[in-house]
């Protein structure tokens, strides 16, 4: 029997680093496997809707030579399930700059008179002929391709891409992050969304976070504006809990938050899962200081009682710096309304919107009583 030499000492490393290669190869498959199909769940999930030329004005606003994004954000109530009877709550403009690393969101009062465009008939809904109206009965009589050509008129902001998020959505997106930690400044007893809550420091669930976004007529002084604010209250906490240690820095926890969210949105067919994914790492390197909040710049309607309009002048300066991918800061006019994520959530102990958040000439809100507790 002949005896094999011992393995030398250099044999045996080499033996070791191909061992350890093997385990990296394997490990990588195994990521990949996962990626792969953590990828086509997501994939599976989005359900898209097919934007056309012809749902849109032939005159449509030019792109910014930039690689900013502009997304349109709607939160839609489903009536027993059937598209006839959706409406929105909630419209917004996201607007996405990586050139100045930050973010504005741009809400829209639903209640807010402006001359609406027409609008084709669309899969049962009747259309819209142009007239002056809500802003939000777009969305009721032609569906997401007449909010988008509506939002795109009127500000001449060239939209990317839309998400329409429905409550069910935004209920799981909240339960995803762990709850959203607010103040409330006063007991919350409203029956119309079924929401009830003691006064002070609360974490609030996707059922309660849903009401508190959705609550009007209770809270503040009823009107939609008071409503925009505590829905950018909590916006503006659910991202800087997100970006601060959330979901958007543990991998794990970010496809958790994708998962619930691709599960209850739609989307534009060209705003894919991978082009979520790029956008939210890129939310990642974003401070709570660099996303900005702003409500488009209104009055009380003097022709339309209970209603409001826009301010024409500062209004239309906001849409064109939007349009032109240009920091809002640059306009004197505008900075006194900017309020960035952390503002929102340390200021006033939570419980509302700065004052230099409010546009130029908007009236006075009713006060907010002081905050029984503040978060560090």
């Amino acid at each position: 029997m002949i005896e094999e030499p011992p393995a030398s000492e250099n044999t045996r490393h080499v033996l070791r680093r191909h061992w350890v290669l093997w385990l990296l190869v394997i490990l990588i498959a195994m990521v990949l496997v996962v990626a792969a199909g953590a990828y086509m769940r997501l994939v599976s999930n989005v359900r898209h809707v097919e934007i056309t030329r012809n749902d849109l004005s032939p005159a449509r606003p030019a792109k910014t030579p930039s690689s900013a994004l502009n997304i349109l954000v709607v939160g839609t109530d489903q009536r027993d399930g059937e598209e006839a009877g959706e409406r929105t709550d909630t419209i917004m403009l996201v607007h996405v700059s990586p050139e100045q690393n930050n973010a504005t969101v741009i809400s829209f009062p639903r209640d807010l008179m402006v001359q609406l465009p027409a609008c084709r008939s669309r899969e049962g809904l009747p259309g819209q002929r142009g007239h002056r109206g809500m802003i939000n009965s777009s969305y009721t009589f032609g569906g997401i391709w007449c909010a988008w050509n509506t939002i795109e008129t009127l500000t001449a902001i060239r939209i990317d891409h839309f998400i329409k998020v429905d409550f069910n959505g935004f209920r799981a997106m909240v339960d995803a992050v762990g709850g959203v930690e607010l103040c409330i400044p006063e007991p919350i007893n409203d029956k119309y969304v079924q929401l009830n809550l003691p006064a002070g420091l609360q974490t609030l669930q996707g059922d309660q976070a849903l009401g508190y976004v959705r609550a009007r007529h209770s809270l503040g002084d009823g009107t939609d504006i008071g409503r925009i604010q505590r829905q950018q209250i909590f916006v503006a906490a659910m991202a800087k809990k997100s970006l601060q240690g959330g979901p958007l820095v543990a991998p794990f926890r970010l496809f958790a938050l994708m998962d619930a969210a691709t599960k209850s949105i739609t989307t534009d067919s060209s705003f894919t899962p991978a082009a979520m994914i790029k956008l939210a790492l890129f939310a990642r390197g974003l401070s709570p200081d660099n996303i900005d909040f702003i409500v488009t710049p209104w009055r009380y309607s003097t022709a339309y009682p209970g209603r409001v309009e826009w301010l024409e002048s500062p209004a239309k300066k906001l849409f064109r710096l939007i349009a032109a991918d240009e920091p809002l800061s640059r306009s004197a006019t505008l900075e006194p309304q900017l309020a960035t994520a952390r503002e929102i959530t340390e200021e006033s102990g939570n419980t509302a919107i700065p004052a230099r958040a409010s546009p130029i000439s908007q009236p006075s809100i009713a006060p907010v009583p002081s905050a029984p507790c503040t978060i560090d």
